[in-house]
């Protein structure tokens, strides 16, 4: 963190010394506001989208606020402008941001400001010098705005969103890659759109799949029902009825866009964990993403493998230590084969990808490299994340599909240094079995761990501070409970441009949590649910009567099937309506679960 504290140093002196805030007193003792806005949801348990998306209300008068704030359904965050002296023209009426702040929005509102690269700076400076509030965002279609915001010792707690509304979106996944790679690098976690455009489903699905969060712009109730439902995990509008009107249409409780299911080390249900043929099996189960532990050779060869030793999952207990072991020795091991059919040797990282290179799968590399073990230092010394780098910039064709998580703050500052484009994901409760401060081994987050269930301080000390996502839940394994903190705390967290990224599941429960991500060791038993739903481009008034068609649909491992939906009538004129289709499915065995899938928003001919 220390080149952000020499930046934000350099900058504040530049704008004190070039007086270019004159109405801004420099070196005041500023007011401080440290509380967080706790967020509801505006539809009732067990009805509506299930991961219901953030509204955001985009001010047009200061009465608007108001009855915002007010409303029984309401928005979690306000988006205001400043001006280059830091006051707010709304409805013809001038406030300053300040007492916009406080008379509108303080404890009501997260406030949003939009900024530009004339107002960044003075933000910046009346943040510092007149009113810190820690629970604010951040709105430019400037990156480099963003940067600077994130550069600053004081305005990095600002959230931000990059503003693409004028960015028309590509057909292809990855298109959107360079955006979500200079959001991340930003240390900005929210990308925004106009959601008016054909491909919003195509971003939405893929900017969720990076660990980021996909807001889109509406104009009224429909926009807000087609950007709900292509999976947008917030909607910004200057009116508030249009948001809360398109919530009604989904009456059911289910997802908008089917849940990202993560391969927890492979699948493993037939062969052992992180081998070649569970790296194989995953794209054949329909995961949309592998979770696999990476580890480092003395000669800085980069293996897969949970332990920082061979021995637990090697055959007849061979035991070596990764970062002591040659990788030659490490080739001839082989891995022990529960199954008896497959004769699996520890897979390097070149290997692993080469497996999933023509697939859509999204690799998460847990950042392992003997951390936890009582060697903790040594991967800092054999350069892991650089060596990691190395090897994954000799597949451009992959660029887009990696998203790293760690337990430590070390590797998480590493990234930011040699990967600052890739996502990294917060694992919470680590420990370090040679904890040395003075020798500099690896502690869980700088000594500074907090549960999520602190906003606040895991916002400051965790979320902010290294420009990480959630990957953190609250699902007791042991005891085989779920705990409703998850569910509880879901909406304030994605306000503010964190989607729950949950694991380790070890059965589909994860379809009754409300996380973008869930990382399972049983994820072929997902792969014959249904992943879409596909929509026809006619009914029949008999059909639209009786509120059910049978569509085709196409479940998590690729298989097309046919179900009976039910019909959701958006909108009619003449023989034209918008329509949404629904899916209720349980998932099998003893721990079943019942979810609901919305399809996307179509328009289609009654005949």
């Amino acid at each position: 963190m220390k080149k952000r504290v020499i930046l934000a140093s350099a900058l504040s002196a530049l704008l004190l010394s070039t007086a270019i805030l004159p109405h801004i007193s420099a070196g005041a003792a500023p007011a401080t506001y440290s509380d967080y806005v706790n967020v509801s949801e505006n539809v009732a348990e067990g009805k509506g989208l299930f991961i219901e998306p953030t509204l955001v209300l985009e001010a047009t008068s200061f009465e608007g606020i108001t009855s915002a704030a007010k409303g029984k359904q309401k928005p979690a965050s306000v988006i205001i402008t400043p001006d280059e002296e830091m006051n707010v023209t709304l409805g013809g009426e001038k406030k300053s941001l300040k007492e916009t702040f406080d008379s509108y929005i303080k404890g009501k509102l997260i406030p949003i400001v939009r900024l530009n690269a004339a107002t960044v700076s003075p933000f910046v400076a009346w943040l510092k010098n007149t009113y810190t509030i820690a629970d604010m965002m951040a709105v430019s279609s400037d990156i480099t705005v963003l940067e600077q915001l994130y550069a600053d010792e004081t305005a990095y707690l600002v959230n931000t969103v990059y503003d693409l509304t004028d960015v028309t979106i590509g057909a292809g996944r990855y298109d959107e890659w360079d955006h979500i790679g200079a959001a991340n690098k930003a240390g900005c976690n929210i990308l925004l759109y106009d959601g008016g455009q054909q491909n919003l489903p195509v971003a939405a699905e893929y900017v969720e799949a990076m660990a980021k969060v996909c807001w889109a712009t509406v104009e009224d109730k429909e926009s807000a029902v087609n950007a709900m439902a292509a999976g947008c995990y917030g909607v910004v509008c200057n009116e508030v009825t249009p948001m809360t009107d398109a919530l009604k249409v989904f009456e059911k409780s289910g997802f908008a866009r089917a849940q990202y299911i993560a391969a927890h080390r492979g699948i493993t249900a037939y062969c052992n964990e992180q081998s070649k043929t569970a790296i194989a099996a995953t794209a054949n189960e329909g995961a949309t993403h592998i979770e696999l532990d990476l580890q480092i050779t003395s000669d800085q060869e980069i293996f897969i493998c949970h332990n920082s030793n061979t021995s637990p999952t090697a055959k007849n207990d061979i035991n070596a230590y990764f970062s002591l072991a040659k990788a030659a020795d490490i080739k001839r091991m082989h891995l022990s084969d529960y199954s008896g059919k497959y004769a699996d040797t520890f897979p390097t990282l070149d290997e692993a990808i080469r497996i999933l290179l023509k697939t859509d799968v999204i690799f998460i590399f847990e950042l392992k490299f003997d951390a936890a073990s009582s060697l903790a230092g040594d991967a800092d010394k054999l350069d892991a994340i650089g060596t990691m780098k190395k090897i994954i910039e000799k597949y451009p064709e992959m660029k887009g599909r990696w998203i790293a998580i760690t337990f430590y703050s070390l590797y998480a500052e590493r990234m930011r240094e040699v990967c600052p484009e890739i996502p990294v994901g917060f694992l919470g409760s680590a420990t370090s079995a040679k904890y040395n401060e003075k020798v500099g081994y690896p502690q869980f987050w700088g000594g500074n761990y907090v549960t999520r269930g602190d906003l606040a301080g895991c916002m400051k000390k965790i979320c902010r501070k290294f420009n990480v996502s959630l990957d953190e839940m609250t699902y007791d394994n042991a005891n085989n409970t779920m705990d409703p903190t998850t569910n509880r705390l879901a909406p304030s967290w994605l306000a503010r441009g964190y989607a729950q990224n949950t694991w380790t599941f070890e059965d589909p429960r994860h379809f009754g949590i409300k996380c973008n991500i869930a990382t399972t060791n049983a994820a072929e038993d997902c792969a014959l649910l249904v992943k879409t739903i596909g929509t026809p481009e006619s009914l029949t008034e008999a059909a639209l009567a009786s509120g059910k068609v049978t569509l085709p649909c196409k479940t998590y491992n690729g298989w097309k099937v046919e179900k009976e939906c039910e019909i959701i009538v958006v909108s009619r004129e003449g023989n034209k309506a918008k329509v949404l289709f629904y899916l209720e499915q349980t998932t099998d065995g003893n721990t079943a679960t019942t979810f609901g899938l919305y399809s996307n928003l179509a328009e289609v001919t009654i005949g």
